[in-house]
């Protein structure tokens, strides 16, 4: 149905501009008020452009829905056909990336267990940033890597810890 509105809107207008060609044929004929003529092409054409923007607003609705429906079906699709895993393949190559630019890593070490309270004010300061994009292999070497980084940050570019119950 969509492609036989676009091709009505296509004969519309072609027609229109039909009838206009015949009436400037019959304005140029002896004793026709040219006037006259020339407001029935205004009158038609404005006629034609607003049958038209009422007829491409309808279907840009539509088109935009059909995109949009297409657009999660493509996205389904393609998530079918996607390993989950990788993701950790792209971020290695994005911090390849930004170490190839200068930029520091965004990825911090993470802690795989829930800390105790004197290890959570510990972690009250914000992950570290790893300095290479080193794959660490088992949580007691995350551990280690984690109290080096901790230990090389400078003071001053560590955040203050905050502690609860107390106002900022």
């Amino acid at each position: 149905m969509r492609f036989s509105v676009y091709e009505s809107l296509y004969f519309l207008n072609r027609s229109i501009e039909d009838l206009i060609v015949i009436l400037e044929e019959i304005k140029k004929a002896p004793g026709m008020p040219k006037r006259a003529f020339d407001a029935y092409r205004v009158d038609i054409e404005y006629l034609r452009s607003h049958a038209t923007q009422d007829v491409l607003e309808i279907m840009n609705d539509r088109e935009i829905n059909e995109m949009a429906t297409l657009g999660r079906q493509k996205k389904a699709y393609e998530d079918s056909l996607r390993d989950l895993d990788d993701v950790y393949f792209e971020v290695q190559e994005r911090e390849e990336q930004r170490h190839k630019q200068g930029l520091p890593s965004l990825i911090g070490v993470l802690r795989g267990h829930q800390s105790s309270g004197s290890e959570r004010e510990e972690t009250d300061v914000e992950p570290s940033v790893a300095r290479s994009s080193r794959v660490v292999e088992s949580r007691r070497a995350i551990k280690s890597v984690s109290e080096t980084l901790h230990r090389n940050q400078p003071i001053s570019k560590a955040r203050p810890k905050r502690r609860s119950g107390r106002s900022s």
